[in-house]
């Protein structure tokens, strides 16, 4: 697996496609990593190069001690240095969930590197009034699980999420993926979650590329992706019917579909903006 370094620190990263063709870098969720892209990048790979890091504290890219290693502008320096590393001058950016949360980092900093902005399952600040109890109910248990990480380490935490399982072998694989997670990892970026920038003030001034905004009708996140739309009149809105958080995952066909249709749009100078509904 190729890697570059940035602050002193190796990150790992994998691509797909040829890589004269146009850019398309795509950030994987919290606790996961680029292996999440893996059905979606086999479909935009036929057009595109795709490129897929593990984020910082993630996969197999490097997870400091340090808590204060962890910020979104520290991360979102890793992408744009990975793109220096790759030499790519312009791409279209993707993230999911936490990952679309460091895009929007990424692109409020630096917004002439990104020819299109893809997030989905995510919202631009932390909080805000019109966030419902769904939202809150999945910050509180998020919250819960990161101070089980704290005090006892991620392999306890997937012992008690594998309790829930009746299936022996998917137990032990939630088990041993929690068991491959960092720890240091985990506790970092959730304070990034909850210590992020909120950037909904400047949204309009900053992205001044064509924005995709994705999420599923059921994900509680529904409500901060809306918010930030609500900021966005320019943008796309894509809601997928009876798909839950993370759409590149729970989702891929039709989350590659409409990004590739997306990006073709874009490509072609025509208007993004809009709503769409897919399924």
């Amino acid at each position: 697996m190729p890697t570059f370094t940035h602050d002193a620190l190796e990150f790992a990263y994998e691509t797909a496609g040829h890589p004269e063709l146009p850019a398309v870098v795509l950030l994987h969720g919290f606790t996961s990593d680029l292996r999440m892209w893996h059905p979606v990048a086999e479909e935009l790979a036929r057009r595109y190069f795709v490129v897929m890091p593990d984020l910082r504290g993630h996969g197999r890219s490097a997870a400091p001690e340090d808590l204060n290693a962890y910020t979104a502008e520290a991360l979102a320096g890793d992408v744009l240095s990975l793109l220096d590393h790759l030499e790519l001058e312009v791409c279209a950016l993707a993230g999911c969930s936490f990952g679309g949360m460091i895009a929007l980092q990424v692109a409020v900093t630096s917004p002439g590197r990104l020819a299109a902005l893809a997030v989905s399952d995510a919202g631009a600040a932390y909080a805000h009034p019109r966030y419902d109890d769904r939202y809150w109910q999945r910050e509180r248990a998020l919250d819960a699980s990161t101070e089980v990480v704290r005090k006892f380490g991620t392999a306890e935490l997937g012992r008690r999420a594998a309790r829930g399982l009746a299936d022996p072998f998917l137990a032990r694989g939630l088990r041993e993926r929690y068991a491959r997670l960092s720890a240091d990892g985990w506790v970092g970026c959730a304070r990034v979650r909850k210590e992020r920038p909120d950037l909904l003030p400047v949204l309009r001034s900053r992205l001044t590329m064509p924005v995709l905004i994705a999420y599923g009708e059921d994900d509680p996140v529904r409500c901060a992706a809306e918010v930030m739309a609500d900021e966005l009149p320019a943008a796309r809105v894509l809601m997928v019917r009876g798909a839950g958080h993370g759409l590149p995952v729970v989702a891929p066909h039709t989350y590659a579909r409409e990004l590739l249709r997306f990006l073709e749009d874009v490509e072609e100078g025509r208007d993004v903006a809009g709503r769409r509904t897919g399924g």
